[in-house]
């Protein structure tokens, strides 16, 4: 019996050593440490806002937006059943939590469209345009008034699908009074990134090839898509035995695992980049590649989409005018600018770890896209440059790699854009 109990107090000191070293890892590593948070919070470790196999994203609450081709501006999300019903939306046409559509003004309303991609959609269904209105309410103009939200905003979406969203919406009838577009990341880094590498016209809308590339010809990109659903499908099958289990709240069970989906995550990122610049096996395929473009260097391409992003910027501002309406453009914060934010380590674990591949494109794309910026403003475009917004602001407020804002820096961003606005509108110079 001593015998016995001898050992079990060895196992118990050795388990006892174990956990406290285990504890201690994961305390020293926040990458490590925030792994747990993040399956905790139910989010998906996998939801690069992609999914192989179909085209879409894939949402933390389980849910996904599937999207289809879209004859007008590359590609939409399948509405909800219950958006199919009933009166027409901007929801049943293809944008999530588009809101309504009605080809009449809204009496004693202010309708205040916003545009861009996923971080434009997300600060609209976040509240980012109900905060712009409240500044707004100040001014005589919309004293009084109830405010209509429409979103045109998508995740991935870059010019000219925001020109072409609004051009769509007006000519539907959609009357707009305040049209607000917020973007630049994706103007400058999808292309370098997923289409050039893969032989994809750089104006064609993010991961072209992949939308409608002829699959049945190319059976090596069949199976990369298939092993990557395979791979994805193994890291949530973990993950989801680990949250169900009573060891998740051992630390060395969680440091265990948290290796483990580190070295998933990453050969998932690898054989996603593989994925995303591979280039057909099959004969070329003009609907995929589109033609080509003689961009030259790197600093070429993203002079030439700069110059892009400023044309389609200028012909929103025409279009917009046309009917009576105010135009706002604003160049979205990102942290991958030098010197637009101070980060800790821990900071800097979620907002530039992974970001290594695509960084590069946004430093070199921002610089041209703020002197293009400067250039709209002084043609008369309300554009205004966001990037030294979080220039002092020494708290953490990016969630990802690739510019979305936490709570905070949402509201940060509205009351700065809210601001600019109302001195806009009263007159006053930018």
């Amino acid at each position: 019996m001593k015998r016995i109990f001898f050992r079990l107090l060895l196992l118990a000191l050795a388990l006892s050593i174990l956990e406290g070293g285990s504890w201690l890892l994961l305390a020293a590593s926040p990458q490590l440490r925030g792994r747990m948070q993040t399956a905790a919070a139910g989010e998906d470790p996998s939801a690069r806002g992609r999914a192989e196999g179909r085209i879409g994203h894939l949402l933390p609450s389980g849910g996904f937006l599937e999207e289809v081709i879209h004859p007008y501006f590359g590609y939409s999300v399948v509405p909800p059943a219950q958006a199919l019903v009933g009166p027409l939306s901007l929801d049943a046409l293809g944008f999530p939590n588009g809101g309504p559509f009605e080809r009449e003004h809204p009496p004693n309303s202010v309708v205040i469209g916003i545009f861009g991609g996923s971080v434009a959609a997300y600060f609209a269904k976040f509240g980012g345009v109900q905060a712009i209105f409240e500044q707004l309410k100040t001014l005589p103009t919309f004293a009084g008034k109830r405010l209509v939200v429409l979103t045109g905003a998508h995740i991935g979406m870059k010019q000219p699908q925001s020109l072409m969203a609004l051009s769509y919406l007006q000519a539907l009838g959609v009357d707009f009074d305040v049209v607000v577009l917020l973007d630049g990341f994706n103007e400058v880094v999808n292309a370098p990134f997923d289409l050039v590498p893969a032989g994809v016209f750089p104006f064609f809308p993010s991961l072209w090839n992949q939308r409608v590339a002829n699959l049945e010809l190319d059976t090596t990109m069949r199976s990369r898509i298939g092993e990557l659903a395979y791979l994805k499908e193994r890291r949530a099958a973990a993950m989801a035995r680990l949250l169900a289990s009573p060891l998740r709240h051992s630390h060395s069970v969680e440091l265990l695992w948290a290796l483990y989906d580190g070295n998933l995550e990453a050969t998932i990122e690898t054989k996603r980049v593989e994925l995303d610049t591979h280039k057909s096996d099959a004969q070329r395929d003009y609907a995929a590649t589109g033609p080509q473009w003689p961009h030259g260097s790197e600093d070429a391409l993203s002079a030439d989409l700069a110059a892009f992003w400023f044309e389609a910027s200028l012909q929103m501002r025409a279009i917009t005018e046309a009917k009576g309406a105010q135009f706002f453009h604003f160049l979205q914060p990102n942290q991958h600018v030098a010197g637009s934010k101070p980060m800790d380590a821990a900071e800097q674990a979620v907002a530039i770890r992974g970001g290594e591949e695509f960084a590069p494109h946004a430093m070199r794309g921002y610089r041209f896209l703020r002197e293009r910026g400067a250039e709209l403003a002084a043609q008369g475009v309300h554009f205004h440059d966001l990037t030294q917004l979080f220039a002092e602001t020494t708290e953490p407020i990016y969630i990802d790699n690739i510019g979305h804002l936490d709570r905070k820096g949402n509201e940060m961003m509205a009351a700065a854009m809210a601001a600019q606005i109302a001195r806009d509108l009263a007159g006053a110079t930018p």
